[in-house]
């Protein structure tokens, strides 16, 4: 945990803590306001470098936001898969390159925009499809990605298109989760399918699909999946460790098994690899 969080978090522990907090907190704002104008109090900006460039990120002073930005740059969760799956999927990305369309990853739960900017460093000529439901997460999702080849959606991802109340179970802005509902509510969600028809063919191809949508992938792979099957590289983060008894791996296990793919795990997340081209004694 970044020792700033952790003192805050350990301050609002005790009712006394909370007092000094609150004591404090306006001098602190003035001292950041001089140190750093054009940045609000309560945002900090953190630069990093990453797979050799250099890049600033926007976020909050909270743990969520910098558990998001370690996860991605100090774990390195998304860097993978590597060895011979890596290669695999290095010479996909350079075909669909070669054949003068830009590589498609749809970021599914892009938070703050940590995991965004991890992939455009990753695939720099990738064009990202970012999704994220919340409105506080989104608006720093643009902020830090405006600059990027970037298409930006304020929605939740679901099997169908419809909507969904934004639920807040009280775990940080990493856990918003969204509840489908039939009447017209405060979040839209899309399918992979509408989203995969506002970039045509012949510009883009499906390349990664990243999923980590707490515990919403449970009907995500519900029905026709041949639209997820495009994408040669799946990564998700599972939550049945979240919601026990819900089965929120099923359908996903269920797809990945029929379309014979193979499984890569790197920390939390679980890599869905469409290498037929591999032989079985080449793959590890």
């Amino acid at each position: 945990m970044n020792l700033q969080a952790d003192t805050v978090e350990t301050l609002h522990a005790t009712s006394f803590g909370r007092l000094i907090h609150k004591t404090f907190r306006p001098a602190v704002h003035l001292v950041r306001r001089i140190a750093r104008p054009g940045i609000p109090p309560h945002l900090r900006r953190t630069r990093l470098t990453c797979n050799g460039q250099q890049i600033a990120v926007l976020h909050r002073r909270t743990f969520a936001d910098f558990s998001a930005i370690d996860q991605c740059f100090r774990d390195r969760q998304y860097d993978l898969p590597n060895g011979t799956h890596g290669a695999f999927l290095r010479d996909v990305y350079d075909q669909i390159l070669a054949s003068g369309r830009q590589p498609l990853i749809v970021d599914c739960g892009s938070n703050i925009g940590a995991s965004v900017l991890w992939f455009s460093t990753r695939y720099p000529k990738a064009h990202i499809l970012a999704i994220e439901p919340a409105p506080d997460n989104f608006e720093l999702l643009r902020r830090n990605c405006a600059h990027l080849d970037a298409d930006l959606r304020q929605a939740g991802i679901a099997a169908e298109d419809g909507f969904a109340h934004l639920a807040d179970p009280g775990e940080g802005t990493l856990a918003y989760r969204t509840i489908p509902t039939a009447d017209e509510a405060e979040v839209s969600l899309l399918s992979l399918s509408t989203l995969l028809a506002s970039k045509p063919s012949t510009a883009y191809v499906p390349f990664l699909l990243k999923l980590d949508i707490e515990g919403a992938e449970k009907t995500l792979f519900d029905g026709d999946c041949s639209v997820v099957d495009q994408f040669p590289l799946i990564v998700m983060e599972p939550h049945d460790w979240l919601l026990p008894g819900q089965l929120t791996s099923h359908g996903f296990l269920r797809f990945h098994t029929a379309a014979c793919r193979e499984l890569v795990v790197n920390h939390e997340n679980i890599a869905s690899i469409a290498c037929h081209a591999i032989s079985g004694d080449q793959a590890h």
